[in-house]
């Protein structure tokens, strides 16, 4: 519709509309399928309103490209069945009225009297040119109401046109909006395995941190209650290490500094060594880094008479009795 009928001066003042009502009745005004005081209420409030121009504009070259995308339907065989039924009809009742005016009008002869004095009869009014009139708008009236007053078909063919135009339309709409709810789903679906990877993430560093809390406090639980100390001094194969054992009732600290990681195939073990007999072992340590290192030894059920303490270099899994250098060595007198 142009901009000068939207303008035009209305005779009856339209009912008053919300922004969302006409955006809603839109797609229907530009298809022309509202009522006509609906068409001048959408006029007037697009008057008024120049922003929603744009929206127009825009549902106007939707159905455009709808009106020539749009495939054909077959009608249903009971529709057309119907169809041809009333056009059957119609055609039937118009060759009726034809017929009606094509007959000349037939007068009526008085009928016969019985023979009596002869007397002047008045002739008969001539037939009024109204009455054929009255009688082909009374059968109209009879056709419209057998075909149930859809009597004017282009208009029928209207808006059957126009209904799969404004279903297209929403669809169109309803399809951009899928399409936009999709992908912000998709979205938050994205956000939300990050999320819970980082919290993933964030779990097993806090487990981490309060094992190596846990192991500090027992740690330092160890170093305060220790009975006695053994000072550990580097040996010729070790000469910058240096070290202490710090001896509890069940558990032992050991510290160690400036030892060097071994390779994958070796690794340092502890031993209590008795004044009269063989070295006993009492743990496996890895080293890490080179630097200070705590580790936390097992003491329960060892003896407690032991007179040196030692760390060698052993194979992995370690061995039953020294095989390899002395790295560290201590006295306990």
């Amino acid at each position: 519709m142009s901009n000068e009928n939207r303008g035009s001066q209305r005779k009856n003042p339209s009912p008053r509309l919300t922004e969302a009502a006409v955006l809603e009745m839109l797609p229907a005004y530009v298809l022309g399928a509202l009522e006509a005081d609906e068409m001048l209420a959408v006029d007037d409030y697009l008057a008024a309103h120049p922003a929603l121009l744009v929206r127009l504009a825009e549902l106007e070259a939707t159905a455009d490209q709808l009106a020539l995308a749009a495939p054909e339907v077959e009608p249903p065989a009971r529709a057309k069945a119907g169809l041809m039924a009333r056009v059957q009809a119609d055609a039937e009742v118009r060759s009726m009225l034809s017929t009606m005016e094509a007959q000349p009008a037939r007068t009526v002869s008085p009928p016969l009297a019985p023979t009596q004095p002869a007397r002047e009869q008045p002739r008969p009014a001539p037939p009024r040119p109204i009455q054929r009139a009255e009688e082909a708008q009374s059968w109209i009236d009879r056709l419209r109401g057998f075909l149930g007053g859809n009597f004017y078909w282009p208009t029928l063919a209207a808006g059957s046109m126009a209904a799969p135009l404004i279903v297209a339309v929403y669809a169109a709409q309803a399809g951009n909006s899928a399409d936009s709810i999709s992908a912000q789903l998709s979205d938050a679906q994205q956000r939300i395995a990050l999320l819970e990877n980082q919290v993933d993430s964030l779990v097993q560093v806090n487990h981490q941190l309060e094992e190596q809390i846990a192991n500090d406090r027992n740690q330092l639980a160890i170093f305060a209650n220790a009975d006695r100390v053994v000072a550990l001094a580097g040996t010729p194969d070790a000469p910058d290490a240096s070290g202490a054992l710090y001896v509890g009732p069940e558990n032992g600290l050991l510290v160690l500094r400036d030892l060097p990681p071994l390779p994958a195939d070796q690794t340092y073990e502890l031993w209590l060594i008795p004044g009269d007999g063989s070295p006993i072992p009492a743990g496996l340590v890895q080293v890490a880094e080179e630097g200070d290192s705590t580790f936390t030894i097992a003491l329960a059920g060892q003896p407690t008479d032991f007179a040196a303490v030692g760390l060698s270099i052993e194979p992995t899994g370690g061995s039953p009795a020294p095989t390899g250098p002395i790295v560290l060595l201590g006295m306990t007198g």
